[in-house]
């Protein structure tokens, strides 16, 4: 019997291992898909002291393809929109997910919220905007880059609308075309809608956008695939040939 070349033998069994890894990565891949959201003004403010946050609603529909893993949130400002300094862009006041629907600014502390946030800088990842002079000190709410939750209490509307820096309080800048991601503790199923509210300091016209970022879980592991089936097969093959030619 011809036998069969070291070279083919080597090119057949690396082919066949990269086919086995191929299959085994693709079967152990998670996806993500990104839901984009359109926020609603309620009417009415709330906050602190003065008390003139804005409160915009999202509607996050039923999802049956997979979980809520994140919530992105991005500065969409005019770069003259708002005060410059360190409130500039998007002055976020709060953030809460709930399954009630209100449409008065005034209600949405009263509504019971899900407990999902971590307002950490592992939880909440900033990444800052470009901020109109001056630029110092940064972004208020911030400390080195991350959100300093003791001073923008993310889990409260509870801002006070002022420069006054002997009196500003509850809340953080994004910075023109900011952008900051909320890692929810754990992914969230929700078979019926809920509700996103944010707060916007001042009611001056600054905008955001919003983004829904939904894990799907990995497929499970095939009891082997078919495609590693036949690349354990073509190793086997490859083997036994090597072994009965020596």
């Amino acid at each position: 019997m011809k036998q069969l070349s070291s070279f083919p033998r080597v090119k057949f069994l690396t082919s066949s291992i990269a086919t086995l890894a191929i299959s085994l990565i693709s079967s152990q891949s998670a996806t993500a898909a990104t839901i984009a959201l359109g926020f609603t003004k309620l009417t009415g403010v709330t906050g602190g002291s003065p008390a003139t946050t804005a409160v915009l609603r999202a509607e996050i529909p039923a999802i049956n393809f997979g979980k809520i893993a994140s919530i992105v949130i991005k500065d969409i400002s005019d770069s003259n929109a708002g005060s410059p300094g360190n409130v500039t862009g998007f002055d976020l006041d709060g953030i809460k997910l709930s399954y009630t629907a209100v449409d008065r600014a005034a209600d949405v502390n009263t509504i019971s919220a899900l407990d999902l946030f971590d307002f950490s800088p592992t939880g909440t990842i900033l990444t800052p905007g470009s901020q109109r002079p001056p630029t110092s000190p940064e972004l208020f709410g911030t400390t080195g880059g991350n959100v300093n939750n003791a001073v923008a209490t993310l889990g409260n509307f509870d801002a006070n609308a002022t420069t006054d820096p002997t009196r500003i309080f509850g809340f953080f800048s994004l910075g023109n075309h900011g952008q900051v991601e909320f890692k929810l503790k754990s992914p969230v199923t929700n078979n019926r809608p809920l509700y996103l509210y944010i707060g916007e300091v001042g009611d001056n016209g600054e905008l955001a956008t919003g983004e829904v970022i939904i894990s799907r879980p990995a497929p499970p592991v095939p009891e082997p695939s078919g495609l590693a089936v036949l690349s354990l097969a073509g190793i086997y093959l490859v083997v036994r040939h090597c072994r009965k030619n020596r």
